[in-house]
């Protein structure tokens, strides 16, 4: 996963680099066709702070997610929670909705099959 950190209107420090780094490679346990993270930090006068997650998946598809908090921390936090739902769905829209029922195939056969029976 290729990773970029960017700050608006302040320097990132080393330790919100590891924490961002830190919460980000859990996201890799839900969903392995991460290609890229661009991480966008800001930060505005009135000590309001935003977080902005945009992912590149699979199939050139983009997930963002956003958080905002009076600290830095949580809104990073708050972000990641929203990713993770993000590739939930983005994860269940891949997956093909067979659950508990019958392939078609298999009832056209039968149907077929019946009918065959029934002319007899």
């Amino acid at each position: 996963m290729e990773l970029k950190i960017e700050g608006r209107h302040f320097q990132v420090t080393d330790a919100i680099q590891e924490h961002v780094k830190e919460k980000l490679t859990k996201l890799e346990r839900y969903f392995d066709g991460i290609h890229r993270m661009h991480v966008i930090l800001d930060v505005e006068k009135t000590n309001r702070h935003r977080v902005e997650l945009v992912c590149t998946v699979a199939r050139r598809q983009t997930l963002i997610a956003k958080g905002e908090a009076n600290d830095l921390y949580a809104a990073v936090d708050q972000a990641e929670k929203k990713m993770v739902v993000e590739m939930k769905k983005y994860k269940a829209k891949l997956r093909p909705l067979v659950r508990g029922k019958r392939d078609l195939a298999m009832l056209d056969a039968q149907a077929v099959t019946e009918n065959a029976e029934d002319e007899e």
